[in-house]
């Protein structure tokens, strides 16, 4: 969907893998080969070489400059062979993506939890993660308060979670750390991960005197499925395939929306950043894969330049504390270095004055592409928890040096 000014807002995205029959060469993709490029050129014309057909963007900018691509097997001799002579590097990281997708689940789906309860052994059915958000304030009543702050195009919900440890004295007007979460809802870890972090921030009180912590944790509830990654919005009758996400082609991966804030779940998140923007002093959009810190901008090779130090440092300080606390290591990189995208919500949350703004791209770096197994559930909640403690207590730091 477009937002103001020619941004896009990286919300609610295509099919990208299971469309139908006469978007995808084989939609089982079968023999279908994933490919790591170092540094995809930006003169190499992917639309020649058969995408969206014949090929997929799984993920931009993983590692240090690098970019994912799904590619039908009767195309991959030209395209590695188009890569060859431009000069770019690219390894082979799995052989047969189909083989992916048939793996049994590890856990029993007939299990059913309490309502108003969570779990981390597996990834959440909708109802659930419903259920529990409307039952956090009933259970933390003097720290946790819920709003619906809008619907999606099916009619579902989009909760915003606030966090603040009130306070028996005067009002005071807390900085605001914001998180969203489920943008993509395919990246299941996303939304999972920002659960977990509404339960350890609900145990740490130190965290909540001097922030105060607000959470979408779920912005795209219709299309939250293994393998959807847009919303649910109508297509025309030109446009065969339901869905929006930033791009040209109403039947690609990318496409946008037919005018700005399109859609309800990107006036959602719109209503609910605006409200305390002024207040807000980091964002933090929750995505998968890559394992990499990205600052805006996402269309612009040029960065935030006036604010790229600054999110350097800070960022370095959250890929050291998650290094520490658990071994996995995460890179930092401008958003626009290895694939220019026309405005992700972490570029338009940036255009609006917020200081600290990043997409956390999660566990792991490729090789389950979007199928991150349960077991890893609890350790990518633990990454997150250890960069938003580091950034909660800096940004304390830093507003009290600020007042002194």
């Amino acid at each position: 969907m477009i937002l103001r000014g020619g941004l896009t807002l990286l919300v609610v995205a295509a099919a990208v893998l299971g469309q139908s029959h006469n978007h995808r060469a084989d939609p089982t993709y079968s023999g279908w080969n994933v490919l790591e490029v170092k540094a995809l050129p930006p003169f190499l014309n992917l639309e020649a070489l058969g995408f969206p057909s014949h090929m997929d963007l799984l993920s931009f900018n993983t590692g240090a400059g690098t970019t994912l691509l799904a590619v039908a097997q009767e195309r991959l001799t030209q395209f590695m062979q188009r890569l060859t002579e431009a000069g770019v590097a690219f390894q082979t990281k799995i052989n047969d993506l189909s083989q992916l997708f048939i793996r049994p689940l590890t856990y029993d789906v007939t299990r059913s939890l309490p309502r108003g309860d969570l779990t981390f052994d597996r990834y959440m059915y909708y109802q659930e993660i419903e259920s529990y958000i409307e039952a956090l304030p009933s259970k933390h009543r003097n720290k946790v308060q819920v709003d619906e702050i809008g619907r999606s195009v099916e009619g579902r919900p989009i909760y915003l979670i606030t966090i603040n440890k009130k306070t028996k004295t005067r009002k005071v007007d807390k900085p605001v750390i914001f998180i969203e979460a489920g943008a993509h809802a395919r990246e299941w870890v996303s939304p999972a991960s920002a659960l977990y972090l509404v339960e350890r921030l609900l145990e740490s009180p130190s965290l909540l005197r001097n922030a105060e912590w607000r959470l979408v944790p779920l912005l795209n509830p219709d299309g939250y499925d293994r393998l959807w990654r847009k919303n649910r919005a109508p297509s025309s009758s030109h446009f065969p395939l339901p869905g929006v996400q930033a791009g040209r082609d109403p039947c690609s991966d990318l496409y946008q929306g037919s005018n700005p804030f399109s859609e309800p779940e990107s006036r959602a998140l719109r209503k609910a950043v605006s409200a305390v923007k002024r207040r807000t002093k980091a964002y933090i959009s929750l995505h998968s894969f890559g394992q990499t810190f990205l600052y805006p901008w996402s269309y612009s090779r040029a960065g935030n330049n006036s604010k790229s130090k600054d999110l350097v440092n800070l960022a370095d300080g959250m890929v050291r504390k998650v290094e520490a606390a658990g071994g996995t290591r995460y890179n930092i990189s401008s958003s626009g270095v290895s694939l220019l995208v026309g405005g992700a919500s972490d570029d338009w949350v940036a255009s609006q004055g917020v200081p600290y703004v990043y997409t956390m791209e999660l566990r792991d770096r490729g090789e389950t592409v979007f199928h991150l197994p349960e077991h890893l559930i609890v350790p990518t909640g633990e990454d997150v928890w250890t960069a938003m403690k580091y950034l909660g207590r800096k940004l304390r730091y830093r507003r009290k040096n600020k007042r002194n």
